[in-house]
């Protein structure tokens, strides 16, 4: 039976995509004023650390590590006007973790910059593990992020890795577990080829889903 939960954090959890973007938009006008990034070529780089993502454009280490602080400065400065929690998600992690479930969240994030608004929202009040950057060698859709979340809990029957980007199901199925996309996310096309076990279009279809999994079990 299912009963622990991995989520990913942003734009799964929170919905912070136009905050990444206005700080993406931020730094690439700054360091390539002469090159033109489309609102959808941006939304592409979404997802991989900042260091990989700036990487693939500017070869110069010194300067990528620039565009990663004005990307950061940009996220901190306005992250609590652009960014909100997604509907419902705390009702139904209080309802796992009511219930017993493993509940944690495997992010590419750092956990400097992850924990403000996992705190923020009291969302660390309602999970018992969080894997970030910093503390794995591979990142998602290598397995060890998930991997090590799982090592956490004593008690893992099966899980669930839940997320909005392709990286979050590959990570999932190469971690031998299963997934589940959400509807909400950026790149449903790019989602839905990676084909999650589950799909939802509503968080509180997370607690049916699982339910009606565990009952066929």
């Amino acid at each position: 039976m299912i009963n622990t939960l991995l989520f990913d954090l942003d734009g799964t959890l929170i919905d912070s995509n136009e905050l990444i973007i206005m700080s993406l938009q931020t730094a690439l006008s700054k360091f390539l004023p002469d090159r033109c990034f489309p609102r959808s070529v941006i939304i592409q780089m979404i997802g991989p650390p900042l260091r990989e993502t700036f990487a693939s454009l500017v070869a110069d280490a010194n300067t990528i590590s620039m565009m990663i602080d004005v990307y950061l400065k940009t996220y901190r400065e306005y992250e609590f006007a652009y960014i909100d929690i997604y509907p419902h998600v705390l009702e139904i992690l209080d309802y796992f973790k009511d219930s017993g479930f493993n509940l944690g969240i495997v992010t590419t994030k750092f956990r400097s910059s992850a924990l403000p608004s996992i705190k923020h929202y009291g969302i660390d009040q309602r999970i018992s593990t969080i894997i970030s950057l910093d503390e794995v060698a591979k990142h998602k859709p290598d397995p060890e992020p998930i991997k090590k979340a799982l090592s956490t809990f004593n008690n893992v029957d099966q899980a669930v890795m839940i997320g909005d980007s392709y990286s979050d199901i590959i990570a999932g199925k190469n971690a031998g577990i299963l997934t589940c996309g959400v509807s909400w996310t950026l790149k449903s096309e790019e989602l839905r080829r990676a084909e999650p076990d589950f799909w939802i279009d509503d968080f509180r279809d997370l607690s049916r889903v699982i339910e009606k999994y565990n009952q066929g079990v």
